[in-house]
């Protein structure tokens, strides 16, 4: 299909137009972190350098002692979950799993890392990982 063509007075040069990937890269990561809000979910949304583009309100509650970002990154105050945690980041995003789990304090929280695949014509795609926070009572502990 040929573009329509426009006459010069109306046409912008290439190089003065931004990218059309970028903002849509964009869109599509705010398009996921406003839908993991609306449904409730505790997210962190992890770039594909395992750096938080995006962390919502019900994360930052549920991390309280046990998880906080250090120069974008997101840590654990116990150094074996610390271990733990960045294994599962590096090997969602290293395509070596599709998912990880990693128990802290068990039976207070839990961390899921899933991986979000970028589509292979797309160099664009910004968020490569979810994190989801989930808090467990002493009583869903036991159910698990």
């Amino acid at each position: 299909m040929t573009k329509p063509w426009l006459p010069p007075s109306l046409s912008r040069p290439a190089a003065n137009s931004p990218p059309l990937g970028p903002m849509l890269a964009g869109a599509r990561a705010r398009g996921v972190a406003d839908g993991l809000e609306w449904l409730g979910l505790a997210a962190i949304l992890i770039d594909d350098r395992g750096e938080a583009l995006h962390v919502n309100a019900s994360a930052i509650e549920l991390m309280g002692e046990a998880l906080y970002l250090d120069g974008g990154r997101l840590r654990a105050v116990d150094v074996l979950a610390d271990t733990a945690l960045n294994d599962a980041i590096h090997a969602v995003l290293e395509e070596d799993a599709a998912a990880a789990r990693v128990p802290l304090r068990e039976g207070e929280l839990h961390v899921h890392v899933a991986a979000m695949r970028a589509q292979g014509d797309d160099p664009y795609q910004l968020l490569r990982a979810v994190v989801l926070l989930r808090r467990f009572g002493p009583d869903q502990a036991a159910r698990r």
